[in-house]
C-alpha cells in the first residue's frame, strides 16, 4: 500500500507541475489529506487566485487543519508568481489531478485505517515485548520484523538461518585456494529491505549499534546502502533471533 501511495504521489506532482504547480506547495506534502482535499476543492489556478485568506482559513478548519498559524505562510505561498499554462494544458490535466487525488486520498485514510489496527494487533501478540523493545524499530518495523521472524522460531536452528534469510550475510564461494565472498543475491527481499530499514533507525537508538557500525564501515567496499547496510543489519538479526528463541523458551 506504501507503495502504490508513492506511485499516485508522484504521478500527481507530475500533473500539477505541468499546470497547477502552487498545489504541490501550499500544504506539506500532497500524502497529506488537507492537500488532497484541496486538490479537489480548488482544482485549477483560477479557482487559488479567487480564494480569499478567509475562505482559505475556513476550508482549512472545515478539514481538520490544527495548526492555524501556519496558515498565512500557506496562503503566501500559494499566492506566488507560478508559471502560467495555456487554458488548453489546464482542461487536459484538470480532470485527471481531481481523480489522481481522490485515489489517492482514499489510499491515505485506509493506510492510517490499517496502520491503526496493525499497532493494536501487534500490541496484543505474545512477542510484543520482545520486538517492541528492538531499538529503532518503532511501531511499524517492530510488526514487519515480528511477521518475518514468525511464531515458529525452530525453522531457524540456528542465527546463520535466519541471516541467510534476510540476506544480510554473504555468500563465500570456495575453490581450492580461490576464496571470493559476494553479496547475497538469493533471500526474501522484503525481509532484507525491512532489516536494512531497522538498521538505519538503530543507528540513532542503539550506542552498540552505532558502535559496531563505525567499526565495520571501513570493511565495506562500497558507498551504495544496498552493499554497507548489510554489516550492522547483520548482528542484529542474529542477536534477535538468540533472545526470541530465549524467550519463546521462557527464559526472558
Amino acid at each position: 500500500m506504501t507503495q502504490q501511495t508513492t506511485r499516485f504521489s508522484n504521478r500527481l506532482r507530475a500533473v500539477l507541475v505541468r499546470y497547477y504547480p502552487a498545489a504541490t506547495l501550499v500544504f506539506s506534502g500532497l500524502k497529506t489529506q488537507i492537500a488532497l482535499h484541496f486538490v479537489q476543492k480548488f482544482p485549477t489556478p483560477h479557482a487559488a487566485t479567487q480564494l480569499t485568506f478567509t475562505q482559505f482559513k475556513a476550508f482549512a478548519k472545515a478539514h481538520g487543519d490544527s495548526r492555524p498559524k501556519e496558515l498565512p505562510a500557506c496562503f503566501a505561498r500559494l499566492q506566488q508568481a507560478q508559471p502560467e499554462a495555456d487554458p488548453t494544458t489546464i482542461a487536459i490535466y484538470e480532470s485527471e489531478a481531481v481523480a489522481l487525488a481522490a485515489v489517492l486520498l482514499n489510499l491515505v485514510q485506509t493506510q492510517l485505517t490499517v496502520t491503526r489496527e496493525l499497532v493494536r494487533l501487534f500490541e496484543l501478540h505474545p512477542d510484543y515485548p520482545i520486538f517492541h523493545s528492538l531499538p529503532g524499530a518503532g511501531a511499524f518495523l517492530g510488526p514487519a520484523l515480528l511477521v518475518k521472524f514468525g511464531n515458529d522460531r525452530a525453522r531457524f536452528p540456528m542465527p546463520a538461518s535466519v541471516q541467510a534469510l534476510a540476506g544480510t550475510c554473504p555468500v563465500t564461494d570456495r575453490s581450492g585456494k580461490r576464496r571470493i565472498i559476494k553479496f547475497r543475491q538469493s533471500c526474501d527481499r522484503e525481509f532484507r529491505r525491512i532489516v536494512q530499514q531497522w538498521a538505519i533507525t538503530s543507528l540513532g537508538e542503539s550506542a552498540w549499534a552505532q558502535s559496531y557500525w563505525q567499526q565495520a564501515r571501513p570493511r565495506c567496499q562500497s558507498d551504495t546502502p544496498k552493499a554497507c547496510l548489510p554489516l550492522p543489519g547483520q548482528p542484529l538479526v542474529g542477536h534477535r533471533m538468540d533472545a526470541s528463541r530465549l524467550a519463546s523458551a521462557g527464559a526472558v
